[in-house]
């Protein structure tokens, strides 16, 4: 089965488009899939938008938190996760802004399950990846992230080349390895509570010898409605907290 996550801060103006977009994508590829929702600190329409799509498609919403922090909502989901599902399930993490488009996930799905991965990442700079209506200060923090990463921890892809992408969330896990991890981590399996967590994750994955590829992504941030999330002094601080947590001693 494949896990659909993905987690929405107050995304009531985006999250109809994305719900029906996802359920035509697994209707189309006739793959039985779950849709797991975190709606932590949410105090728009979020719940009652998913709640009325709950009635006809596969869609499991866990009980709000009053927390905030996309690595604190994800933690919730990959254990939610890890708990209730097979060694052969697949997660499938994406953004509730409409910026990861559904279209991708068959294209992403054959990559996966062709190159026997344990992690693969839809990046935004493979030569091919498109990124359209992308603010430039958020371009800057990416790349400038991905450099950092590149160099200080060289993860290799599955052809020996260093993964460029550490900080997209549109991604595919197979459940197996996200056990293994978590069997090692324990409630440290993740502890970012912000962005940085997809670093987090994947600097982790990496060390069990996981299979990682990326492919292009087409990321369209005009889809997006409403304001970003993301608070920048707050995810660069936590970023060089993760990197000192991840250095080798």
């Amino acid at each position: 089965m494949i896990k659909i996550l993905f987690c929405a801060l107050n995304e009531a103006q985006n999250l109809p488009k994305l719900l029906v977009n996802l359920n035509h994508e697994m209707q189309i590829l006739q793959r039985d899939f779950e849709i797991i929702a975190c709606l932590d600190s949410s105090n728009d329409e979020s719940l009652q938008i998913i709640s009325d799509f709950q009635k006809f498609h596969p869609i499991k919403i866990l009980p709000l938190k009053n927390q905030r922090g996309l690595g604190l909502a994800y933690k919730r989901l990959f254990e939610e996760v890890i708990k209730n599902s097979s060694d052969d399930d697949l997660i499938i993490s994406l953004d509730a802004d409409n910026t990861h488009n559904p279209e991708q996930i068959p294209e992403m799905l054959l990559h996966f399950e062709k190159h026997d991965l344990d992690l693969l990442i839809a990046s935004r700079f493979c030569n091919t990846s498109v990124m359209s209506d992308f603010p430039i200060h958020r371009q800057f923090i990416s790349k400038s992230t991905s450099i950092l990463f590149q160099n200080l921890f060289s993860v290799k892809k599955i052809y020996g080349e260093k993964l460029q992408d550490f900080t997209s969330g549109y991604r595919i896990y197979k459940v197996k390895k996200l056990k293994e991890l978590f069997e090692i981590k324990k409630n440290n399996f993740i502890t970012e509570p912000e962005f940085a967590y997809t670093c987090e994750l994947v600097i982790n994955l990496a060390r069990l010898n996981s299979r990682i590829d990326e492919i292009a992504i087409s990321y369209d941030y005009g889809n997006k409605i409403g304001k970003s999330k993301l608070r920048i002094f707050r995810n660069f601080t936590r970023l060089i907290i993760l990197l000192i947590k991840l250095l080798p001693k």
